[in-house]
């Protein structure tokens, strides 16, 4: 467990470093004199499309990636690897098809959206290589999980990524591009990366490239085809999921509303930032644990991830949810956006809930019953498409935020009752219940003592008072395993700074 400790820990700084960089991004879109709500929304959706173009393109050869890596690399030479090449293969054909079909239904899309999203129109081939840029950036990332890339990775996609952003939005603000020039300058960001981390992998040796088939992929043969057409349908699904309340709204409301909820799900995403970087570190690891029939110790991750990550995304969720109305009106951000706290509130629990079951999908999904965590992704998505399509329909903004919730709710309890089934695992405690007391408790506290109050000062105020009732607490009793461990390494290196 130190060893996710500390690679989560490197992992989570860079994606909070990256956020850091998001929350200048997300300033800029939602100030009200630098980019409307529309133009933000027209940027949230061609990024929803881009990664249902690219799950439709892949094949499911992302999962193949991390699945088969130890097999291709304790049995083969680098020189005939076949896994990048045959993956990319693969991929560069789907893409091909996906391509196609898009040109083909182009007046379908023209039909559906010219009503309300004209701008989403005028910009839709943009899709296309927002898409590819996307599936190369994605193989290469589920190729470096072989190599405990995981750290990198969140650099380049949580920080780097977010550096060019920042970067071209910055141009756009002072006017030295267009916003056409910006549109097509987002819509490549990822190739950006994909060469960064494919430099990093050559310069190290870990990038070799075969089409050859090797003795690997015809031995597994049968299995690659099978995993490759379950998780196929599972990445569809996925990225159908998390992509269908932007297009829904793209739609059904129009680009403004598309923003609003890109805005809180931008919100929520600050809670997610261990979990990023502690599933991108503990796959390969489960994968190996699997390997080595070593229950005990994923037993141990289950248990140790769950209370990890539910501490870090209540506290989160609790100091935004303290601050979003004074926040918004403080820093200027058009009034739109206070539209979107009870989307916020609805998708922060539902983030709740997903990290406070730890990885229980990683761990099923590395075991001999990864099928079931692919028919059960399938069911959540056959929840949330209609579910989300009649509430939008009648609720509008917070149709699809109310469908999530509900979806999730049934989507986990299922993955949780699996694993106490299978493996008699349970990720839950005493502690569980005490972090969550904690929370309300701080919670309330802080919103008493300053209810009504505005201004920045208000806001530090809120955010200092929390932190001390939240923080003191959770650290006294315990809570996390790692918390103690960690902070007493942070003092013995700051203390090493003045000697």
């Amino acid at each position: 467990m130190s060893q996710i400790r500390k690679s989560s820990l490197k992992g989570t700084g860079w994606v909070y470093a990256g956020f850091l960089l998001g929350a200048l991004n997300t300033y800029f879109f939602t100030h009200k004199d630098w980019f409307s709500p529309d133009q933000y929304g027209l940027t949230r959706a061609l990024l929803e499309i881009g990664m249902l173009i690219f799950a439709f393109s892949s094949f499911g050869t992302t999962f193949y990636l991390y699945k088969f890596f130890p097999y291709y690399q304790d049995n083969l030479d680098k020189k005939d690897n076949d896994l990048l090449g045959f993956a990319l293969k693969i991929s560069l054909i789907g893409f091909v098809i996906t391509s196609t079909a898009m040109f083909l239904i182009e007046p379908l899309i023209v039909r559906k959206f010219s009503a309300n999203s004209q701008l989403l129109v005028e910009y839709i081939y943009m899709t296309i290589p927002m898409a590819f840029c996307i599936m190369l950036y994605n193989l290469l990332e589920g190729y470096s999980y072989g190599f405990s890339k995981g750290v990198t990775t969140n650099l380049l996609k949580e920080t780097i990524l977010r550096v060019f952003t920042l970067g071209i939005t910055i141009l756009k603000v002072f006017d030295l591009i267009s916003f056409k020039t910006f549109i097509l300058l987002f819509s490549v960001q990822y190739l950006f990366i994909v060469l960064i981390l494919s430099f990093i992998l050559k310069k190290e040796g870990n990038l070799w490239l075969t089409f050859k088939t090797s003795r690997v992929t015809r031995r597994y043969k049968k299995k690659i085809i099978s995993l490759l057409s379950l998780t196929f349908i599972v990445l569809i699904v996925t990225i159908l999921r998390t992509s269908i309340d932007g297009i829904l709204l793209a739609a059904r409301q129009n680009l403004g509303m598309v923003a609003i909820f890109g805005f809180a799900s931008y919100l929520v995403n600050l809670m997610q930032a261990p979990s990023r970087s502690i599933i991108s570190i503990t796959i390969p690891i489960l994968s190996r644990e699997w390997k080595k029939k070593n229950v005990s110790e994923i037993e141990r991750i289950y248990k140790r991830t769950s209370i990890n990550l539910l501490t870090f995304a209540l506290f989160i969720f609790l100091l935004i949810w303290l601050n979003f109305t004074p926040a918004i009106l403080y820093f200027n951000l058009s009034k739109e956006y206070l539209l979107g706290e009870n989307v916020f509130i609805l998708l922060g629990i539902v983030t709740i809930i997903e990290m406070g079951t730890g990885v229980n999908g990683q761990i099923i999904g590395t075991s001999v019953y990864w099928r079931f965590e692919l028919w059960t992704n399938l069911l959540l998505t056959l929840l949330i498409i209609p579910l989300s399509y009649i509430l939008t329909v009648r609720y509008g903004l917070i149709g699809p935020a109310i469908a999530n919730l509900v979806s999730f709710i049934v989507y986990n309890s299922i993955r949780y009752g699996f694993l106490l089934r299978k493996f008699n695992m349970q990720p839950f405690s005493n502690k569980t219940l005490e972090v969550l007391l904690i929370g309300l408790i701080s919670f309330l506290i802080s919103y008493f003592l300053f209810l009504g109050q505005a201004g920045i000062l208000s806001i530090i105020f809120r955010i200092f008072t929390f932190s001390i009732f939240f923080c003191v607490p959770v650290y006294l009793r315990n809570i996390s395993p790692d918390l103690k461990p960690v902070m007493a390494n942070g003092i013995i290196r700051i203390r090493n700074l003045f000697k």
